[in-house]
């Protein structure tokens, strides 16, 4: 291991044979302790979960508009739904994983709908919806001040979810290809499970990322959340990834093969800190499997289907998702 002030390419080079080897054994202790889900306990707090989002969704959804001005008027033939009851469709709608049609149903069965019989149609529509979109921004926020975060340990990661029907897109490069899935990509505080940004790429996972990013930038500066300590994959081991957080948030990142140590101070801290104790890091680093388990309990909750077809409305179904991920956690510690 090179000596503090002595850090070169050769010495990280060195070292980093060698911590590829404690990582590799890491990963085979901690897959020996796995242990089974217990599948009782988890029935017991999805089940508290959902009594607390039936006990408090119409509240957070009714604060939520408060933080509008007014929903515009809308011109032409009266809206069956009012908009506090679009926002309120669309979530149930993911929880209960339908389709349209089978959603505008199931409406009449709630008393908070009044029986209303709407067309498939309106369903559809709310996705495309600004001002709901908007009270579904709200939400998530709402999510992340209810439970009184304000320093946070992050862990991201990005997956995929499928859509319904593979559809064609033009490329910047003007060819024709087809997309069956829909990027993703969240930020998860790892003590509470809850997200404190999200984002959905129709390109890539770094666009989603980016949107993530933003969004995380809108939360510290509108609820003061600041960012402690930070873990995402080898995608991101790039020195423009440090440009997304301030200056005193601790990265923890895997070196891709081609990593060098040439770069500002701060990206130098963060292969000493690797190097001092690469027992404690790898350690720290694999927290971020906390968000891949978010994920995952994320799909069995609430699907890994997107139905809708147009780009905004896609956008939207993922919105929906990590807000509800939020109000299924905020009553449950």
């Amino acid at each position: 291991m090179a000596e503090q002030g002595r850090l070169t390419n050769r010495s990280f080079r060195t070292f980093l044979a060698e911590f590829k080897r404690l990582m590799k054994a890491y990963r085979e202790e901690a897959t020996g302790r796995k242990t089974e889900v217990d599948w009782g306990r988890y029935e017991r707090e999805y089940a508290e979960r959902v009594r607390y989002l039936a006990r408090e969704l119409d509240g957070l959804v009714e604060s939520a508009s408060r933080l509008l001005v007014m929903e515009t008027p809308h011109h032409g033939r009266p809206r069956k739904l009012g908009l506090r009851e679009r926002v309120t469709s669309l979530l149930l709608k993911s929880l209960f994983q339908q389709s349209n049609r089978r959603m505008s149903g199931l409406l009449m069965l709630f008393h908070s709908f009044g029986g209303v019989d709407v067309s498939y149609k309106t369903i559809e529509l709310a996705y495309s919806d600004e001002l709901v979109r908007l009270i579904l921004h709200n939400i998530f926020l709402l999510t992340i001040k209810r439970r009184g975060l304000r320093e946070v340990d992050v862990a991201g990661d990005g997956t995929g979810y499928s859509l319904t029907i593979s559809k064609h897109y033009r490329t910047e490069g003007g060819k024709e290809g087809e997309r069956g899935f829909v990027y993703a990509f969240n930020l998860m505080d790892i003590r509470s499970g809850l997200y404190v940004s999200y984002g959905s790429g129709l390109r890539s996972e770094r666009e989603a990322f980016t949107k993530a990013m933003n969004l995380l930038e809108e939360v510290r500066r509108r609820l003061g959340v600041e960012v402690e300590s930070a873990r995402l994959d080898k995608y991101y081991s790039f020195q423009s990834t440090l440009n997304f957080f301030p200056e005193e948030t601790v990265l923890y990142i895997l070196p891709r093969s081609n990593t060098t140590i040439n770069g500002p101070p701060r990206w130098q801290r963060i292969f000493r800190r690797m190097m001092s104790n690469p027992t404690d890091y790898i350690r720290q680093y694999y927290r971020r499997e906390l968000s891949e388990s978010g994920f995952s309990a994320d799909k069995r909750t609430l699907g890994w289907k997107v139905w809708q077809r147009r780009d905004d409305r896609i956008n939207t179904a993922i919105g929906c998702l990590a807000t509800l991920h939020n109000v299924l956690r905020i009553g449950y510690r």
